[in-house]
């Protein structure tokens, strides 16, 4: 059996292997610590697949997420409360948030636990808020605790739509497959060349 088979029945069998494995699992995990802490990787990404395929372990996959993504943010305030000089400003340069940086600090002093839990609802890396938060020296316990409830408001609205509507989506997608790959790769060739010709 081909590693790129393109029998769907193959690729959904792996996914279900996957999704039922430890090593899925512990990516899962891995992932959703490390977008809370330091990367930028989106543990939505492998998390609503995995919900697609297993629907019926919903708690477990989403609960993986919420501990691992709320530890990430400890480790995320830990960076900005302790090693901000040695760490914290190195990888805010490195992905280029210097600018608004200072602003997720300034949101975080005015609104404190707030801005913490409608993080769940922005486009904004936790990990940034979560370094602003240690930055500010917000409580840690107003901190982990507002952490655990954006954390868990994120993974529970990401985890009902996939759960809800998943499968009426792979239905379309079944449907009209073709057509959305033709537009998908329109879509790449017209941001690609937005970005060049900027």
């Amino acid at each position: 059996m081909s590693l790129l088979s393109r029998n769907r029945e193959v690729w959904l069998r792996r996914a279900d292997a996957f999704s039922d494995s430890k090593w899925g699992v512990g990516l899962l995990a891995l992932i959703a610590f490390a977008d809370s802490s330091v990367l930028p990787l989106l543990p939505d990404l492998l998390l609503v697949p995995m919900l697609l395929v297993r629907p019926d372990r919903w708690l477990k996959l989403s609960g993986t997420c919420v501990v691992a993504s709320s530890v990430g943010g400890l480790v995320g305030y830990g960076i900005g409360h302790l090693a901000w000089a040695a760490i914290g400003q190195t990888l805010v340069d490195m992905y280029g948030q210097a600018e608004h940086f200072r602003r997720y600090q300034h949101l975080v002093e005015a609104w404190g636990l707030w801005i913490i839990i409608a993080k769940s609802f922005t486009p904004i890396p936790f990990k940034f808020i979560a370094i602003a938060a240690g930055v500010a020296s917000m409580n840690l316990w107003t901190f982990t605790i507002a952490t655990v409830l954006g954390r868990a408001l994120h993974f529970a609205i990401v985890t009902a739509l996939t759960v809800l509507w998943g499968q009426k989506v792979l239905e379309l997608i079944e449907r009209y497959e073709r057509w959305l790959v033709g537009l998908g790769l329109l879509a790449a060739i017209a941001f690609g060349l937005a970005y060049a010709m900027r």
